[in-house]
C-alpha cells in the first residue's frame, strides 16, 4: 500500500499550494511576494501557475476551496509568511485527508486501496479542522 504521507507530499500538498498560489495571483500579489511567503522558489511559483505542479484540483471541494480562499485572504490582509503559511498549509493537507478529498487520488496511485472502506486517514488525522 503506498503511505498516506508520499500521497500528502507529493500530491495533496503541492495542490493546496498551488490553489493558494492561484488565489494570491489573482489577488494582485507579486509573484516574489507569493515565494516569500510560502517559502518556495520563483521558478516553483511559474511550475504552479502553468499548472505543471499540484496536478489535482482540489478546490472542486467546496469547503477545502473556501478555507485556501480563506488562508490566501489572511495572507493579504495579516501580511501571514513563512513558517505561519507552512502551518497553515500543513492544517488543509491533514484535512483533505481527513474528510477523505484526496482518496480518489490515492486509489489512482495503488489499486489495492478501497476508498469507500478505507479509514485510515479519517482516523489518523480525525482532530485536524
Amino acid at each position: 500500500m503506498k503511505s498516506v504521507f508520499e500521497l500528502a507530499s507529493k500530491h495533496v500538498e503541492p495542490s493546496i499550494k498551488r490553489s493558494l498560489v492561484e488565489s494570491l495571483l489573482r489577488r494582485g500579489v507579486s509573484r516574489s511576494i507569493v515565494a516569500k511567503c510560502l517559502g518556495i522558489s520563483p521558478s516553483l511559483i511559474t511550475r504552479y501557475a502553468r499548472k505543471e505542479r499540484g496536478l489535482h484540483d482540489l478546490t472542486t471541494v467546496s469547503d477545502l476551496a473556501s478555507k485556501i480562499e480563506n488562508l490566501a485572504e489572511r495572507i493579504v490582509k495579516e501580511g501571514l509568511c513563512g513558517e505561519h503559511v507552512y502551518h497553515e498549509v500543513i492544517k488543509l493537507t491533514l484535512y483533505a485527508l481527513s474528510k477523505k478529498y484526496a482518496c480518489g487520488i490515492h486509489y489512482s496511485m495503488d489499486k489495492s486501496i478501497n476508498p469507500a472502506r478505507c479509514r485510515i486517514c479519517p482516523e489518523l488525522f480525525r482532530n485536524i479542522s
